[in-house]
Formats: C-alpha cells, structure tokens, sequence
C-alpha cells in the first residue's frame, strides 16, 4: 500500500504538516507492508500536533519527547522521501522506532530552519578577551546576570545557560582549529564540581548590541581573528533526529542529517540496525559550520549487527560514531540469587538493559577483569535509577564498585567506506567484544580517528574488543589537532591486565605532518603491519609519538609491531 503524504494536505496547518503526517503513519500502522511516501516535498513541521511520549534515550536526556514521526509497535513499514526536505521547528523529535520491525527511512534530508546551536564570527581577539558578531536571523544570543539567553523570535523558544562548550573553527578549512582545544565559557563565579571543570573558563560576558558580544577573562589561549565560535546550546540531549529502541531490523538509507538538536541516530536495544549513505553534513551553502550537535551515530547494547556503508560524517560536536554497552554498578544483594543495579551515568537512567536468557559478565571496577558469569532469569525496573536482576546462577562475593554487562546485547560491526572529520573530538569508538570490521574509510578528525576506550568509572560504557580487523583505511590528517590517529585506552584505575584483545591494523595509509599513528594501552594481541605513511608538511604539526609515531609500553602483551612504510 502506497500512502501518499499528499493526500492528506487538507490537514495541513498553514505550513505545518505535523497533523497530516500523524494520520498517515496512523494509517500505515493499520497496513503493514505500507509505505509513507513523501512525494519530493519541502515540509515543515511544529510541536502543536505531535505525537508525545516520555523516553529515557540512553547517552541522552530524558523527557517527555514531541515525536514527528512515531513509528512505534509497526511491522514492515517503509519512509520513503524521494527527496524530501523535511524541516524542523523547535523541540520536536523528527522520527521514533519503538517496538517495531523491517522499517526502512530512506531518501530525505532533516534540517532546523531555527539550529540549536550557536554561531558567531570573532572579530576581535586579545589574550583576555574576545568580541563575536552573528546573524540575527539564525542566531540569537543576549547575556542577563551571568547567563546566556538564546531565542528564536522565529521558532518561539527560549534557552537560558550559564556554561555552554565552545569550539573555534577555522574560517577557510570549515573545520574546528588544530590549535585551540575546545572548552565551555563558563559564567558562574564558583564551580560547580563537574568533572568537566578542568574544561571551564571563568568568564564574564557583556552584550554591546543586539548582534555583538565581548567575553573577558582566562582563556589559556588567543583566539584568531576571522574564525567563528560555535557552541551546542544544551536543550541538554533531548531532541535526538532518529531514536530506535527496542526494534529489530532498521535499514536508514540516503538520508542527509543538515542539523539535529541532539545525536543525528540513536538506537538502543535494537537487533540489526544497517546506515546506508547516511550523511551528517552543513547545507552546502548555507554558511553554517555545524551539522549534527552531538554524536552523528550512536548505538547502546545493540546485537545482531550493526553496519555503515558509503556514509559521510562531518562538522559534527562529538564524534561519528560510538557503539557500546553499559556498565550497571553493584548496589546490594536482594537474595542469593538476585541482585540491585544502578547506573553510572545520568544520561544512562531508566533502561532495563537484561532480558531471560541474556548473559553477563560482573567485572571489577578498578581494572576491569572478570568475576563471574551469569544468565538472567528475569529483570525490572524499580524506578529510573534502579533495576533489579535474577540470575539462575548463585552469586559470588560482590563488593562495592563492581559492574555488570549485558555481553549477549552486542553487536557485530562494519564500518565500510565512510568517510568522517572536522569534527570535535573522534571518528567511531567501536567497543564490542564481537566481530569488528573497519576497512576501506577516511579518517580526518580533531582527535583520534579510531578510539577504543571503555571505562567503569566515570562514562561507564562497556565494550571489551576481541577480534577487530583494521584495513585498507586512510587516515587523512587524522588526530590534526593533536593525539593518535588511532588511540587504545581504556580507563584501568589498577593493574597490568590486558582489557582489549586482538586487533590486527593493516595495510592502511597515514597521511600526516608529523608521526602519530598508534597510541596503546592494556591490549594483548595487537597487531600493526604493512601501513604505510605519507608526510605531508601542509598539514598542522603536533608533537610525535614514541620513537616511529608508535608507544605501546609494558601493559600490551604478546603484540606485534612494524614500522610504517
């Protein structure tokens, strides 16, 4: 059944087409097998007529969400734009796959013709002190007793910040600077203990106009005069563009995210999830600096596989892609048998991430080695901040600090031809303990184009690798601003224990101004040969690493390692 959006123009508010899209999905719930075809058009859509639901988006904030498109408990159900321009107002969700499966989006473009983001033009720079301008007719900044008040006249929304993370991007790469780490203005006088403090600058800003701004105070570095400031405003993470839970076999294909509030896609319990020419761009021409305001993917204790081919992300605030679990801390025992589980991490709150049959490792906090070995019987969420977990097995001795790990929710990956940079900060951090494949991209990022990470104690994000194959890769510029172009380090608090494993980096290219190819730590079984190195004196200049651009020191066991070619 083929359901055509314009055949439900009669419920077109004005310009706004949020009505009649809700009765068309509404429709393609009652039909499996339908598609919702956009037939080409400039659509724009507002939060009067949405759909809302409260959600708990893991690596993001929880609300109550006004869905656009909510394609939830829906089976075989195609979005098809045939280049469609769909176009955002205020804090609306564009689309949520909820307890559905076979669902394809494919051919449309996502932008907010009001960002939330902020940009300005530095017109003037000093050791203490810098003066911005911007275009009131997409950005709109006025400072009030030591906050920032961002609007949109337009779009009718308001957002009052007191620390807002800043990046400098360089007026002619389009690309944050490689010289000036980003950092949050911060406007209050007294910290807030945040563990990001050693990111915030004390400041005081002043309005001089409607469309200039003077900021003075400590920054650790001199602005350049001609590139622009670009900073999220911190709706906190709550209007992601794509967000799937809980559903099985998601195809997201040709689809071009110009701006998201939040992540550009982010899925969470899900099984097969495939990104296909999948891009995460700025409108060429429209003269912004930023697409997507944080991660352009994400993906959280998904299984089955998950997999990118052709896809483009750039001039993103976070990096391209980042698939993990999560670590859910040890609170008590309720039985022998059963456990209370909170989590580490507020942006991690309310997810019920065990199911019968799934199986878990318990690990200590302090250098991440194994403990035991569990198989859920069942599980429930007590409130946001705990869930309680039944294992068949009898428990061993806990102690305080120790996590556990879905290690059945994970997925295989694949990386192909993708291509990702002038981000802040990384390309993808592929952390699972399943088959990893990277071949064939091109890396261009701030810092580290490959990340493998995983902590216990301050992200909790999980993801022990175990069989990763790096190849054919061409890490253009990669870590220009400084770091590794491809960067092994988790977070081990103790010990010498290895935590990832077996991962073979071959025949890739590195093109760079100086040495930076390998960073590692607490890995066995690493393999580095046949990669070969292109010195390009074009290119920033950061400082070497190791001897030949490569450190790996007495935590990585049983490794081979070449030089460059």
């Amino acid at each position: 059944m083929n359901i055509k959006i314009t055949d439900f123009k009669y419920l077109f508010d004005g310009n706004d087409a949020t009505l009649a899209v809700q009765e068309a999905v509404r429709l393609c719930g009652e039909n499996p097998g339908a598609t919702l075809d956009l037939c080409g058009e400039t659509l724009h859509f507002y939060g009067k007529y949405a759909f809302e639901k409260e959600y708990y988006v893991s690596n993001n904030d929880y609300s109550k969400k006004s869905i656009i498109f909510p394609l939830l408990n829906m089976k075989d159900i195609t979005v098809d734009g045939k280049g469609a321009e769909l176009l955002f107002h205020g804090e609306v969700v564009p689309f949520v796959i909820d307890g559905s499966e076979n669902v394809v989006l494919k051919d449309f473009k996502v932008d907010y013709p009001q960002p939330f983001f902020f940009q300005a033009d530095i017109v003037e720079a000093g050791d203490n002190y810098i003066e911005v301008e911007f275009d009131t007719k997409e950005f709109n900044l006025r400072v009030k007793d030591r906050e920032m008040v961002f609007f949109s006249p337009e779009d009718k929304w308001e957002i009052t910040l007191d620390k807002v993370l800043v990046t400098e991007f360089d007026s002619d790469k389009v690309a944050p600077s490689a010289y000036i780490p980003p950092y949050f203005i911060y406007l209050p006088e007294k910290s807030d203990g945040s563990f990001l403090e050693p990111m915030y600058r004390f400041i005081t800003a002043y309005q001089l106009s409607d469309n200039k701004i003077r900021f003075e105070g400590e920054f650790g570095h001199h602005h350049i005069a001609g590139n622009k400031l670009v900073c999220t405003l911190g709706l906190g993470r709550k209007c992601p563009g794509i967000f799937g839970t809980r559903s099985k076999d998601i195809v997201i294909k040709d689809v071009t995210l110009y701006q998201t509030a939040a992540m550009g896609v982010i899925c969470q319990l899900c099984e097969n999830v495939t990104l296909e020419g999948v891009k995460a761009m700025p409108r060429e021409g429209s003269g912004r600096f930023l697409s997507v305001s944080a991660d352009a993917t994400h993906f959280v204790n998904c299984w089955g596989t998950v997999r990118y081919e052709g896809c483009k992300f750039v001039n993103m605030l976070d990096d391209a892609g980042n698939i993990h679990g999560i670590y859910t801390k040890f609170v008590r025992k309720t039985g022998e048998r059963s456990v209370l589980l909170t989590f580490g991490h507020y942006q991690q709150r309310g997810l019920n991430l065990y199911d019968e049959g799934d199986v878990v490792h318990i690990a200590d906090n302090r250098d991440m080695t194994f403990v035991a070995k569990l198989t859920v019987k069942k599980s429930y969420l007590i409130s946001g901040d705990f869930v309680q977990v039944e294992f068949y097995e009898e428990l061993p001795e806990l102690l305080e600090g120790f996590v556990v790990e879905n290690r059945t929710k994970m997925p295989e990956l694949y990386i192909n031809g993708c291509e990702s940079g002038y981000n802040r900060p990384r390309g993808f951090l592929p952390t699972t303990w399943k088959k990893t494949v990277i071949t064939n991209n091109v890396f261009y990022n701030m810092v580290f184009g490959l990340h493998f990470a995983g902590d216990s104690n301050d992200w909790f994000e999980s993801g022990p690798v175990n069989d990763v194959l790096i190849k054919g890769n061409k890490f253009k510029n990669a870590a220009y601003a400084g770091g590794a172009a491809i960067q092994i380090d988790p977070h081990v608090l103790s010990g010498k224990t290895p935590y990832h494993r077996n991962i073979v980096i071959e025949d890739n290219e590195f093109e760079m101004h100086e040495e930076r190819f390998l960073y590692a730590r607490f890995v066995e079984g690493l393999v580095f040969r046949n990669n070969t190195f292109i010195e390009n004196p074009e290119l920033p200049a950061q400082d070497k690493i190791g001897e030949n651009g490569i450190d790996v020191d007495d935590t990585c066991v049983n490794c081979v390692i070449e030089d460059v070619l």
